[in-house]
């Protein structure tokens, strides 16, 4: 018992008063995971990028290749990161070929006008989901997350099959950054995409912390632990 009290003790005095996840805007990392959908073994690597609009507040964004043991394959995306581009040069080329640029009722083929561009941009920018962090020491950070803006190509070459179609993931990813700014991530999560049943499964990541905020941004504050001797 006296053991306990003493790294009790010991934890509580090397735990700082702010959160180092907390102090950045950006974290980009590189992952891969593995796990179970519809009796089916899957593997996934990615890379991913958490937006820290607010310090407890992430908006997230992904890139992954996925490969299942059926011979299914699906590359994901979020929603816009499909849509938006589109969007974007069907606008541009009708307020182009518009005589009146913000005009989108005249002449042009697609009808749009340049607001479609700015639409396609505002829509690219849109993020897979969000993220919720709680500091629990000063380089330990616990996230849930839910990303429900989600988009699967879905293919298998052998049958000649593709489609498009809407995915999600919810989970939770606890993180240790390092003094030098480097991360290291391991996560558990559950998968759906539409037509196959939920998905369990986990990995790792690695990644890197970018742009502190400025000083007088407000910072969650992490509590040392009660101390009794």
């Amino acid at each position: 018992m006296k053991k306990l009290f003493l790294l009790l003790f010991f934890c509580g005095n090397i735990v700082y008063s702010y959160a180092q996840f907390n102090e950045y805007r950006f974290h980009v990392y590189g992952k891969a995971s593995t796990g179970i959908i519809d009796k089916n073994n899957y593997f996934n690597i990615g890379g991913s990028m958490e937006w820290m609009v607010k310090p407890k507040l992430g908006l997230n964004y992904n890139l992954e290749y996925q490969y299942r043991t059926d011979g299914y394959s699906h590359i994901h995306g979020s929603i816009g990161s499909l849509a938006g581009p589109p969007l974007f040069i069907m606008g541009l080329i009708s307020g182009i070929t518009d005589n009146d640029d913000w005009d989108d009722t005249d002449d042009n083929p697609f009808n749009f006008g340049y607001l479609g561009a700015i639409g396609g941009i505002l829509l690219t920018i849109c993020p897979d989901g969000v993220s919720y962090h709680f500091p629990i020491g000063y380089h330990w950070d616990v996230a849930p997350y839910a990303n429900v803006l989600g988009i699967d190509w879905v293919f298998n070459r052998k049958e000649n099959y593709r489609q498009l179609k809407y995915a999600v993931s919810v989970g939770t990813k606890v993180s240790y950054s390092f003094s030098n700014n480097m991360t290291a991530n391991l996560f558990v999560e559950t998968r759906k995409v539409a037509s196959t049943g939920f998905g369990i499964g986990g990995g790792f990541g690695i990644g890197y912390l970018l742009k502190k905020r400025e000083t007088d941004e407000e910072i969650p504050i992490v509590e040392p632990p009660t101390q009794k001797l």
